[in-house]
């Protein structure tokens, strides 16, 4: 199996690393070939499958013996996935995160022009300016860096246990304020006429519009 992974990553690694790097400088060029597309990016697709593969590399090449023997419920969820569908349930998993931000994104938005229209105009409101294939090409590609990036850092926790904690919450918190800042700017990046505050107030919303039947529920 890590030979299959280690031959798919190779197959990918140039488009991936190009890809990351210029995710990294500036999300707007990274997405320039896919800005205002129509259609599901299959280059980006692969981007992602190679996301996958490096993680895979990441957790065999540099997890603690501490959380490769961790007995517990996490660990052992982790340890009984099988690699083959793995690809799979991220991609299925991409594409529900992306359809579901697109639409509550676009329903806080539009709430947000009635607000607008009643209390006067603002300098910045909710937009997403594009279909729901932008948000996916926008999911596609910001996945592919954040789950090795996430991968990383759950194995590097792993390796200070002493201080794990601490490491947990301040890594923890950085993940989230990467997540806060990259989305968005995703978001803004593949859906045409949209900047990075309207992108982010639509992703905010869609997260509170999201947070309501949980809260229902409790």
């Amino acid at each position: 199996m890590e030979e299959r992974v280690v031959k798919t990553w190779l197959d990918i690694a140039p488009a991936y690393v190009n890809f990351l790097l210029k995710f990294l400088r500036n999300p707007r060029e990274a997405f320039a070939k896919v800005a205002g597309a129509t259609e599901v990016s299959s280059d980006l697709t692969s981007i992602l499958l190679g996301g996958i593969a490096f993680a895979y590399l990441i957790v065999a090449g540099t997890a603690s013996p501490e959380l490769r023997n961790d007995p517990g419920r996490v660990a052992g969820v982790l340890r009984q996935l099988d690699y083959r569908v793995l690809p799979a349930a991220v991609l299925i998993a991409t594409l529900a995160i992306a359809v579901v931000t697109h639409g509550l994104g676009k329903l806080y938005a539009l709430f947000d022009a009635i607000g607008t229209r009643r209390k006067g105009k603002r300098q910045t409101s909710a937009k997403l300016g594009g279909s729901v294939e932008a948000s996916v090409n926008a999911a596609l590609g910001f996945v592919a860096v954040y789950t090795p990036l996430v991968t990383a850092a759950v194995c590097g926790i792993g390796w200070f246990s002493s201080v794990r904690p601490i490491l947990v919450a301040v890594v923890g918190g950085l993940l989230a304020l990467f997540a806060l800042v990259y989305f968005p700017c995703s978001l803004s990046a593949t859906h045409p006429r949209t900047g990075f505050w309207q992108a982010f107030l639509a992703f905010a919303g869609a997260i509170v519009l999201a947070s309501i039947p949980l809260m229902l529920w409790e």
